[in-house]
């Protein structure tokens, strides 16, 4: 019984998907997702913005700290942002988000 080949878009094996990307835009950093998306982000889930952000290279979290690397702050960003600013932690928009994992958006 021969495998049939995957459907044209499928990902590779599930393995593969899992593992961070190896020098991926976000390679080695922490990530929190905060707020709603807006612009080409706002159809994603939080499981999907977080698998993106793993897809990226980098490590999804749900709080902020000093060993954080990068906030994406949507609308209604509230307090996990405030903490952000003031661990000076680097921000960004959902559209600069977008921009910087562009390639794995497709």
């Amino acid at each position: 019984g021969a495998t049939p080949p995957p459907p044209a878009g499928a990902a590779s094996t599930d393995g593969e998907a899992a593992a961070p990307a190896e020098g991926g835009p976000l390679a080695g950093m922490t990530v929190v997702v905060t707020g709603a998306m807006t612009g080409s982000l706002e159809k994603l889930s939080r499981n999907e913005m977080n698998e993106l952000v793993e897809r990226a290279g980098g490590r999804s979290s749900s709080s902020v700290s000093k060993k954080t690397g990068l906030v994406v702050a949507g609308e209604g960003a509230g307090s996990k942002r405030a903490k952000a600013e003031q661990l000076g932690v680097r921000l960004a928009t959902p559209e600069e988000f977008a921009t910087m994992v562009a390639a794995l958006l497709g």
